[in-house]
């Protein structure tokens, strides 16, 4: 069985000739760009052309030529099996492999990754503890000190003052 990753969701059509406008599940819409053929609902589409739009990427996929064909993906994910992903430099993840990583600090359990913010500089990891408070740590080398993607685990090490005493 094949196991598909969403890199963008389809929101909307765009003219009248099919063209599908995409939200990006990625950090970088440009990578869309290098793809010669994307997958929804498991179906192969070659990619006709792919163009950025404010932050909407708009993809002409082969077979869909019309306004009423694109009209029924809306909603749909854009999707690519997990083989074809790009290889991502040492200590890089991709979000979807950081979620339900368990977290710990030598001994202790903080919670799993629940979901991770891009604001700006770097990520945050935000953390779901056992009595459902939230920890965000930042996505920096001293504070993430290793990730075992097939333990399923994040080992940290927390700033002091990053997390108040009620939390510990």
């Amino acid at each position: 069985m094949v196991d598909y990753i969403k890199i963008g969701q389809i929101v909307n059509t765009h003219g009248r000739l099919g063209e599908l406008k995409i939200y990006p599940l990625t950090d970088n819409p440009l990578r869309f760009k290098e793809l010669k053929t994307v997958f929804i609902d498991e179906n192969s589409y070659p990619i006709i052309k792919v163009r950025l739009y404010r932050q909407m990427v708009l993809l002409h996929l082969e077979g869909i030529t019309d306004l009423h064909t694109a009209q029924k993906l809306k909603g749909k994910y854009v999707t690519l099996p997990r083989s074809k992903l790009k290889q991502l430099p040492k200590d890089s993840f991709y979000i979807f492999e950081l979620i339900g990583l368990k977290v710990y600090e030598g001994g202790h359990y903080w919670g799993k990754v629940c979901r991770v913010l891009q604001p700006g500089a770097n990520d945050v990891y935000v953390v779901q503890t056992p009595d459902n408070k939230e920890i965000y740590l930042p996505a920096l080398k001293t504070v993430i000190l290793k990730v075992d993607l097939t333990k399923k685990r994040m080992e940290v090490k927390i700033p002091p003052g990053l997390i108040g005493e009620e939390s510990k």
